[in-house]
């Protein structure tokens, strides 16, 4: 269990840094993957990186929902704004994985149960952004893809207690 904890933090967090490693990226594109991802290791430490780490997620949802930089990136503020819910809701109650007291601990019961049915709805969300326009060119399908993977990462996690 704790492998596959680890499996899916690894893929979550290099989901999330992929499109701010794409040379089509814009800079002013790339912090918000970035952010992401470390939001997302720091997370899963648990204790204080626990609370930094959400801190740092829900305060870049808030710079991305300002009105100079929502047309860059304010299509972020749900990844942000739900990774945080998904690190808090997986952290309270349960033992740790493992039995081990290093990181956080995943809940079961409740907890687990509401985590997982919010990271099913965001990936189905995400997934949807993916699907192709019609009549329109799609520029951003990686990016959108890195998204989708990086939700059922944060999803597959939410259902390991279960």
């Amino acid at each position: 269990m704790t492998l596959l904890h680890a499996v899916g933090i690894s893929v979550g967090c290099v989901l999330a840094l992929v499109p701010a490693l794409l040379p089509s990226v814009r800079l002013t594109r790339r912090w918000p993957h970035v952010v992401m991802a470390l939001g997302m290791a720091a997370g899963h430490l648990g204790g204080l990186f626990l609370l930094v780490g959400v801190l740092a997620l829900l305060a870049a949802g808030w710079l991305c929902g300002s009105p100079s930089r929502r047309a860059e990136s304010g299509h972020h503020i749900q990844d942000f704004v739900v990774m945080s819910v998904l690190l808090v809701l997986t952290a309270f109650g349960g033992p740790p994985l493992g039995g081990t007291p290093a990181g956080h601990a995943h809940a079961g019961g409740s907890p687990a149960t509401v985590g997982l049915v919010i990271g099913l709805v965001w990936t189905c969300a995400r997934l949807i952004r993916v699907l192709p326009e019609r009549g329109g060119k799609r520029r951003v399908i990686g990016q959108d893809l890195c998204s989708a993977g990086m939700a059922a990462s944060m999803t597959f996690m939410a259902a390991l207690p279960l």
